[in-house]
């Protein structure tokens, strides 16, 4: 009885003691589980964080990840509530350490939390590896080309397209870059009514003109700036000017043909507007003893002013010229010299044709046929056309009296008979009249 007097009166009654706290802690960890339950949380397209990728570019490879295996559809976090309640998808991190590639060229993907990570119970993604594709690091250099896409507005024509940059420089696979056949910038001029200047994509293709994926590729440029210059048109005619004459005994038949006649020009607008026509000189048309059509190419492009260009890149300004040049026919009329109109004749004064040289005789107006001949030179097609009344045979007096200077208008003058002809169509021979101009009213005194 001294005995249990002396011990502590801790121990007194122990196994109840023991019996009671662990009745307690079941009691806490039931009350802890109701009130903040074990919880789930999902994260959908997790993306992993590749670490030490320089020990495979330091090597002069690169790589490739594969089958977009770098993306975890679902990450699954397992953890109280109230740790879940205070999680976010980006306190979740992936990350594959390319220090454990395997032989497989795979990397483990490890998961945790920037929060509670010591207390999360578990972290879980759907995807466990990342696969890689390794091979060697290509870089190329590729001339960049350009182009446009759509069609300008009506009037106005595409003249040129001048990137900033004429080359691109790109790394990557082998495998990708070794396909690139061309690398192109397009620019949009879909209803461009003037110059553009903007920055366009650069893209890669292969051979057979299909787009390559660049998202595994390095360029240097990405984008250039591009500068598009769009002139308006104007379309204008050809003219040329003839220069010389045939050889004798023929004639141009006044036919000029161009082929184009008219051409399509491009330039700034306050240089079209001073342009109305291109001018091909004299000179550089010369029929001088031609017998037959003149035939030749003219090249368009020195006759046009500076700043204008031809719209149609195709056309090289080379046009064909004809001048229609035929052989000269010769015929005859017979007129009579009473046919001939004396006009002009000054009041109080009278005229009268004595006699008409042809050029190859002298016909009076007394003889017993009183007529002379009009012989005529020209195209047969003019010729053909003219009848014996069309000729008009006619003198001016008047002016035959005013240029002889004369202190009487009477007298014995000669004087150039002239006819009405049509262009092309030549007299052979002057042919003079001598006319006599004599007062009426001196006669009527004498009476």
């Amino acid at each position: 009885m001294k005995d249990n007097k002396n011990r502590p009166h801790i121990l007194d009654n122990l196994g109840l003691k023991v019996t009671a706290l662990l009745v307690a802690l079941v009691v806490w960890i039931l009350i802890n589980n109701v009130n903040d339950p074990v919880k789930y949380m999902r994260i959908t397209n997790v993306q992993v964080k590749l670490l030490h990728t320089s020990m495979i570019t330091d090597q002069g490879e690169v790589y490739t990840i594969q089958d977009n295996s770098d993306v975890v559809p679902v990450v699954t976090v397992k953890a109280r509530r109230s740790i879940i309640e205070d999680l976010s998808r980006d306190d979740i991190v992936a990350t594959a350490d390319v220090e454990n590639l395997t032989s497989l060229n795979t990397v483990e993907i490890k998961y945790y939390s920037t929060k509670y990570n010591n207390e999360i119970e578990d972290i879980d993604g759907s995807v466990d590896n990342v696969m890689l594709a390794i091979e060697p690091k290509m870089t190329d250099s590729f001339a960049l080309q350009t182009g446009t896409s759509g069609e300008v507005a009506s009037g106005y024509e595409l003249d040129s397209i001048i990137p900033d940059q004429n080359q691109i420089r790109v790394s990557g696979p082998e495998s990708v870059v070794s396909t690139i056949a061309s690398a192109k910038a397009t620019v949009d001029v879909s209803g461009a009514t003037g110059s553009i200047s903007t920055y366009s994509d650069v893209k890669l293709y292969n051979s057979n003109g299909d787009i390559i994926d660049t998202s595994n590729l390095t360029m240097n440029i990405n984008s250039v700036k591009v500068s598009v210059v769009i002139l308006p048109l104007k379309t204008v005619p050809i003219e040329v000017s003839v220069g010389g004459t045939p050889a004798d005994g023929y004639l141009r038949n006044g036919v000029v043909t161009i082929d184009p006649d008219t051409v399509k020009l491009a330039g700034k607008s306050s240089l079209l507007a001073n342009v109305d026509k291109i001018s091909v000189p004299a000179s550089d048309v010369d029929i001088t003893g031609c017998t037959s059509s003149y035939q030749t190419t003219l090249d368009l492009k020195k006759y046009l002013p500076d700043g204008i260009s031809f719209a149609d890149s195709s056309f090289d300004g080379m046009v064909d010229l004809t001048v229609g040049i035929e052989s000269a026919e010769t015929t005859q009329f017979t007129v009579s010299i009473s046919d001939i109109s004396l006009e002009n004749v000054p009041a109080g004064y009278k005229a009268e044709v004595t006699s008409v040289n042809d050029g190859r005789k002298v016909t009076s107006s007394s003889s017993d046929t009183p007529s002379f001949d009009i012989s005529l030179t020209g195209l047969s097609s003019a010729l053909d056309a003219i009848r014996l009344s069309d000729l008009a045979p006619s003198v001016d007096v008047g002016k035959v009296i005013h240029t002889s200077r004369a202190d009487t208008a009477e007298g014995v003058y000669t004087a150039e008979i002239s006819i009405t002809k049509p262009d092309g169509v030549e007299m052979n021979h002057a042919i003079t009249a001598a006319i006599v101009v004599s007062s009426t009213e001196s006669r009527s005194d004498s009476q």
